[in-house]
């Protein structure tokens, strides 16, 4: 579905080695984009279709004959939709690669927030029919978090190998607070919105895991355990970066971010780290189910960086949505309000 740049270098493992069979980085990345064009294409022109003919269906009261004529194309649309199921995924993928082979972090993140605010016009016109809608972000901003969280991972991981300093106390201590808020509040939020679905008991979950990774904060820095230390800084970081994202409602939200670091916790065998972050997936929504045939492209994956298109990655993402949109103006279907 959506995409970023995975910034992935040739390497490791020996996969760098000439003429190794399977996919390459790039391959998957079109397999990728190919499979997100499919699902916008249908989510931004097809459903406008859809929902305005039935509209004017119903004012003249042929929604019966409008329903049989068309029953074609809502078949259609959930084979689309089905197909961009394996973009989202894929991209997380990409992007925990992205994250293990970039030279500067900073600079990875850095792009991501860029390309996220330029696609916010884009976005915002191709899902919600106007420039500005703040209800609704693109998912930029959940791979933005996601790599956050893997960042604090790798600068709090530093802290729990053998020979370095305990972090200090004032900082574990407010991990012991903010893991608790963020969590709760996360929960609240799910609560205010009603949101009675598939993805609420995760809410609940995240709500009471913050009670024992603060319990097992406590203990750590009592006893100055550096494992439990750094372990429930993770926690906090990911629970955060969840909150974070659920309340600016990026696409995805949480469950996004969760997707993203599931992928990264069995980041060393990658057909076994795609289904992780699918099965997550599936735990938000069960529609997700399609995302499970993204496992075989990554089982296919030679490791190999493949062709040079780092830009094009980027900005098609924003271009492709921008003429999306301009095919539904051009087929009379502009006005037609998705959300």
């Amino acid at each position: 579905m959506e995409g970023v740049q995975s910034g992935m270098q040739t390497g490791g493992d020996g996969a760098g080695s000439a003429g190794r069979p399977g996919f390459s980085g790039s391959t998957i990345k079109i397999i990728a984009v190919a499979a997100m064009l499919i699902d916008h294409a249908a989510a931004t022109v097809l459903a406008r279709y859809l929902i305005g003919g039935i509209r004017e269906a119903a004012d003249t009261g042929t929604t019966q004959n409008w329903l049989a004529e068309n029953a074609m194309w809502y078949d259609i649309y959930d084979v689309m939709r089905g197909i961009g199921r394996l973009g989202f995924p894929i991209f997380c993928f990409l992007l925990v690669e992205g994250y293990q082979r970039t030279r500067d972090v900073k600079k990875y993140a850095l792009r991501l927030g860029l390309f996220a605010l330029i696609s916010d016009v884009p976005f915002d016109l191709a899902i919600c029919g106007t420039p500005f809608h703040m209800g609704y972000q693109n998912v930029y901003f959940t791979l933005l978090l996601g790599l956050l969280a893997l960042w604090a991972y790798g600068f709090f991981g530093k802290f729990g190998q053998e020979g370095k300093a305990d972090l200090p106390a004032p900082v574990r201590i407010g991990s012991m607070v903010t893991g608790v808020v963020a969590p709760v509040l996360y929960l609240g939020l799910g609560m205010r919105k009603q949101v009675v679905t598939v993805e609420f008991p995760y809410k609940t979950c995240l709500a009471v895991a913050a009670v024992i990774v603060c319990g097992l904060a406590g203990y750590g820095i009592w006893k100055g355990l550096r494992s439990v230390q750094t372990a429930c800084m993770d926690m906090t970081a990911l629970a955060a970066c969840m909150i974070i994202a659920m309340y600016l409602e990026t696409d995805y939200s949480g469950m996004g971010v969760l997707t993203i670091t599931a992928i990264y916790l069995f980041r060393r065998r990658k057909a076994l780290a795609m289904l992780a972050g699918c099965v997550v997936l599936c735990v938000m929504s069960l529609s997700e189910v399609y995302a499970l045939f993204a496992v075989l492209p990554i089982a296919l994956y030679n490791g190999q960086r493949g062709m040079k298109m780092k830009y094009f990655f980027y900005a098609f993402y924003p271009v492709h949505l921008l003429l999306l949109y301009a095919a539904a103006v051009l087929l009379g279907l502009g006005s037609v309000i998705l959300l």
